[in-house]
């Protein structure tokens, strides 16, 4: 019986973390970016945000900042992971363990927004209460 509601708690927990992993236009937008077509990855992206009523989305807009970072676009890049902390809760732990932030963004994003990480998390908790 533990390990059923562990496996639950798990399935949970992982749904809730990654919005709706088996919508088509997620899988469509995350084969665009493996084959590094970000901005068809982009676009598609927007899609789903636009037409979601799905309200764990903050890896989705981690995918669209790693899309952005790619593509060499830093200030977008950043601006997403601001989005991602101040209406999903992204953390300073996920800059370092979260699977789906590039290495090389986490990096520099957490370098750029250092110094305003409390005041955006602050946001973030603000909307929590």
């Amino acid at each position: 019986m533990k390990k059923i509601s562990l496996i639950v708690v798990f399935l949970f927990a992982f749904q809730m973390n990654f919005a709706n992993v088996e919508d088509p236009l997620l899988i469509k937008a995350k084969e665009y970016s493996i084959s590094e077509n970000y901005k068809e990855a982009i676009k598609t992206y927007n899609k789903y945000l636009n037409s979601t009523k799905e309200v764990a989305l903050k890896n989705v807009y981690v995918e669209m900042a790693n899309c952005y970072f790619k593509l060499e676009k830093k200030e977008a890049a950043v601006e997403y992971i601001k989005k991602a902390i101040t209406v999903y809760g992204f953390s300073e732990q996920d800059f370092i363990y979260n699977d789906v932030l590039d290495a090389e963004l986490s990096k520099y994003a957490l370098s750029v927004i250092y110094d305003e990480l409390d005041d955006l998390s602050k946001k973030y908790n603000e909307t929590q209460d």
